[in-house]
């Protein structure tokens, strides 16, 4: 016991001889380094303040929208970043490994992508087929709409096809998804009169119609960011071992990642 306050108090005096030792010049320089996330901390502070003092005078949707306009050409600025950032960062990673390394590192890469991906894809419908979200509100009452069947087996398919895009400029806008769209189906079937009346052995031929659901290609928004995943560690690849011929390649988009990554430091700031 008695070491365990000896301790403390070794502890607690050169804690208090850092503290006296603090000089005005320790204070700027721990403010300038830290100066991004005190920002970030003061303006989710004021952004919480402010919305607690509006809310009584109940403003309407367009004043609301009026507000978050800043916000809004915030996350339009990012987002205009997202696709060259990933490209170029990826790109110039792959490329400046070794065969093996990044062979080896993208391969785990995929495989992790895809295993997240289909984990969240089964636990979303199995999510989706137990609780059964939106059932029993208000719209519901108001206006049935029709609710897509979804195929797992077709989502992992879909996973698979967008490793793949046949259209890079495509794939920066949309990615593939399986649609259903509906098919007549005639069937025919011979009834034979023997059963009901056993003194004619007469057949008649039927003709049947019924409905079947059949996957389509389709397409929706969204950036198929799996697909320029798997190509930016291809292209990068090729580029690490074409050696001196690949070296402009490299040098481009070094300067490009360089490039980025300042824009959004700018936005950020």
């Amino acid at each position: 016991m008695q070491r365990f306050r000896e301790g403390v108090h070794i502890r607690t005096m050169k804690a208090k001889r850092k503290v006296e030792e603090i000089s005005k010049e320790d204070i700027q320089a721990f403010l300038k380094k830290n100066a991004f996330v005190l920002f970030t901390v003061g303006a989710v502070v004021v952004g919480i303040a402010l919305g607690f003092a509006l809310r009584p005078y109940k403003m309407t949707y367009r004043e609301v929208k009026y507000f978050s306009f800043p916000g809004e050409l915030l996350m339009r600025m990012l987002q205009m970043l997202v696709l060259p950032l990933l490209v170029s960062s990826l790109i110039t990673g792959m490329a400046a490994l070794d065969s093996k390394a990044s062979g080896k590192m993208g391969m785990r890469a995929v495989i992790y992508y895809m295993t997240t991906t289909f984990i969240a894809v089964f636990v979303g419908i199995l999510i989706v087929l137990i609780i059964h979200p939106g059932k029993g509100s208000k719209e519901e009452f108001g206006k049935q709409q029709k609710i897509e069947q979804v195929s797992p087996a077709d989502a992992f398919l879909d996973l698979i096809r967008n490793m793949f895009p046949p259209n890079l400029v495509q794939a920066c806008t949309q990615q593939f998804k399986t649609k259903y769209g509906k098919r007549v189906v005639r069937v025919t079937v011979t009834v034979n009169e023997t059963l009901f009346n056993s003194t004619n052995g007469t057949q008649e031929v039927m003709e049947m119609t019924r409905e079947e659901l059949i996957p389509v290609p389709g397409q929706v928004n969204g950036v198929n960011a799996l697909g320029l995943v798997v190509f930016s560690m291809c292209f990068g690849l090729i580029i690490g071992n074409m050696k001196e011929q690949g070296q402009v390649l490299r040098d481009f988009f070094d300067s490009l990642n360089e490039a980025i990554m300042r824009l959004v430091a700018i936005i950020m700031w």
